[in-house]
């Protein structure tokens, strides 16, 4: 792999892709898995639409299509690079257009890698249902540079990109060469629904602990886990703002540190744009020792009540 590599087609996952997809809670929670009009040209996965990812509106949760966009690219990432584990995530835009039709069965993402150099891969996601209407568009980036030397590496004395990350004694990391997600129950996305996260009275924060389900190919907790928590703490804040009327139209995630499932995180938010018909929050997720793990930026419209 050269540093000037610029991919022109999509990649199409391997038998050890969908080996690592088996084991992923949070995929398996969703219900990710291949889609069938994927080809050797055609990257696409695919996530069935259900009650329990749809939100009152008929809309999706943010953590559906973050979940296809961040994983997708993920593993054209990881299996074009041959690398041993996941590249870390840097950020995640996330474009929303319309929701999925009342009788859509499915929300399938068509992935194309963008580009791949000897330090960062970038990938777009379109996600349609399955009868056609575009429910979001993704472009995710990932840092090669950071890639731990193994599956579960970050989860680890040593792994971390955070430099001042405590050794873990959650068990989240592999000693014996096994996946180390094996064990792991799936992940419930009905966890990151807004009337669900838990709020402290006395802040504001919406209180999270990822917990052991949560957990990526690194050993940390998946960015998107990480975007829906962003977005419904958004959506929390706003509702306790008065603004119930709302329709989010995009959200910019930037990763910052690694949040490890055991630890306790704040989604701190507040609005900073907050007019007519327009809206912006800005949400950060803290570590306990205060240090943001991700920033997120949320905008979207006002809609008649």
């Amino acid at each position: 792999m050269t540093g000037t590599t610029a991919p022109s087609s999509t990649h199409r996952p391997g038998p050890s892709t969908r080996e690592r997809m088996r084991w992923a809670p949070v995929e398996t929670g969703l219900g990710m898995e291949p889609d069938p009009s994927s080809s050797r040209d055609r990257t696409r996965l695919r996530a069935p639409l259900h009650d329990g990812v749809r939100t009152g509106d008929g809309r999706v949760l943010t953590v559906l299509p973050a979940l296809l966009a961040d994983s997708g690219i993920g593993y054209l990432v990881y299996s074009t690079a041959r690398l041993d584990a996941g590249a870390p995530t840097l950020d995640l835009r996330i474009d929303l257009a319309g929701a999925p039709a009342p009788d859509a069965r499915w929300l399938v993402a068509e992935l194309t890698l963008l580009h791949l150099d000897d330090e960062i891969g970038v990938g777009r996601a379109e996600m349609r249902d399955d009868t056609g209407v575009l429910v979001a568009h993704a472009v995710v980036t990932m840092a090669l540079t950071a890639v731990p030397d193994r599956p579960g590496g970050l989860a680890r004395p040593g792994g971390s990109i955070d430099p001042d990350a405590a050794p873990r004694t959650d068990g989240t990391g592999s000693t014996d060469g096994a996946d180390f997600r094996s064990t792991l129950p799936p992940f419930d996305p009905a966890r990151l629904a807004p009337e669900n996260l838990e709020i402290d009275d006395a802040t504001g924060d919406a209180v999270f602990t990822p917990g052991p389900s949560t957990v990526n190919l690194n050993g940390t907790t998946h960015g998107a886990v990480l975007s829906g928590l962003a977005q419904s703490a958004q959506a929390s804040h706003l509702r306790r703002a008065g603004a119930d009327q709302v329709r989010p139209l995009s959200l910019t995630v930037d990763f910052l540190r690694p949040a490890h499932v055991d630890t306790t995180l704040r989604a701190r938010s507040e609005i900073v744009r907050d007019g007519r018909r327009f809206w912006s929050v800005r949400t950060e997720l803290l570590l306990p020792d205060g240090r943001p793990a991700v920033r997120a930026v949320g905008g979207g419209l006002r809609t008649a009540g």
